[in-house]
């Protein structure tokens, strides 16, 4: 690993906002900012948030970092700093932000997917420091994943491995992001969960407690509330969630033998209303092929460093 002292300025562009670190080589945050994106954000909108956020954050440090980095919830090409296609904002697709990135700031700027990002924070910083072998799987508004095998970090031929999301586990299933069916995302994600909430209107009517919120306000969150206070629509909800999850997740375990599956995003924080019911639903999925594979929650404050942990992190080859 690469500890060399410097600063980095770190954005992590979602499908419901930007994130903004300044933090230096060691993780240690300094600052930070935040702005809510919108669906239709186009990049002329994405570069001045960029801008905007960046500036006030150097303003308010006085500090000069020395790298930009930035994570993109999205397939990416990081050799040439492209955003090759955006499934939950639009405008986005084929841009090179780095080329623009770099031209505000003028010091050197990466690339990288936010799942990828975020296995990497994991072992540059987290839970998968001392693990050869294990899968970073994040649930929010979509679903994605990195992995990393005998130390290294899978990237496949062309550096698009470990989309987990857009795996296909129930073929003419509901449409996803990325234009196919039945994908992980399009059934387990956060969007997905709030869509499926919404469409049962009967249930959605007869319960107490998602009646009392207006639809267009759900969330997964809302989910596991409802969960919490014991609402039988969440709890069928959480079911087939789970499901699909376990389903998914069980394929991963039996192709790549890891030694941990680390969960992290947004329903991460729901903690072992989720951690829990997960682990048993994997373990009956398996059955027969049964590993001894931890599941584990992600620090939520180590999601934060997914920048940082780009531009200090040296592959070894």
């Amino acid at each position: 690993m690469n500890r060399v002292n410097e600063h980095i300025l770190g954005f992590d562009i979602g499908g419901t906002k930007i994130s903004g670190i300044l933090s230096d080589s060691s993780g240690n945050i300094i600052t930070s900012s935040r702005k809510m994106t919108v669906k239709h954000m186009g990049k002329e909108r994405v570069l001045k948030d960029i801008e905007e956020m960046g500036n006030s954050m150097i303003e308010e440090t006085g500090i000069s970092p020395e790298k930009v980095s930035i994570v993109f919830a999205g397939l990416v090409d990081s050799d040439l700093g492209r955003i090759i296609s955006s499934p939950n904002l639009f405008g986005l697709s084929d841009f090179n932000i780095v080329k623009d990135v770099k031209k505000i700031f003028s010091i050197e700027t990466l690339l990288e997917n936010d799942a990828t990002a975020a296995a990497i924070s994991e072992k540059v910083f987290g839970k998968g420091k001392n693990m050869d072998n294990f899968i970073y799987i994040s649930l929010s508004t979509g679903i994605g994943g990195g992995i990393f095998a005998n130390g290294k970090l899978v990237r496949g031929n062309k550096g698009l491995a470990g989309e987990i999301g857009h795996c296909i586990i129930l073929p003419d299933g509901p449409v996803c992001g990325c234009g196919r069916r039945g994908c992980i995302e399009a059934l387990a994600g956060g969007k997905a969960i709030a869509r499926k909430i919404m469409e049962n209107r009967t249930m959605l009517r007869e319960s107490k407690f998602f009646s009392s919120i207006p639809a267009g306000k759900i969330t997964a969150k809302h989910m596991f509330e409802g969960v919490k206070k014991g609402d039988m629509y969440a709890q069928l909800i959480l079911e087939e969630t789970l499901f699909y999850l376990s389903t998914a997740i069980s394929n991963f375990i039996c192709s790549f033998d890891p030694e941990a599956i680390i969960i992290g995003g947004g329903m991460s924080l729901a903690g072992n209303l989720l951690m829990a019911p997960l682990k048993q639903s994997i373990d009956e999925n398996l059955k027969g092929m049964y590993r001894d594979v931890k599941i584990i929650k992600s620090d939520p404050e180590n999601g934060k460093l997914a920048p940082v942990a780009v531009s200090v992190y040296e592959e070894k080859i």
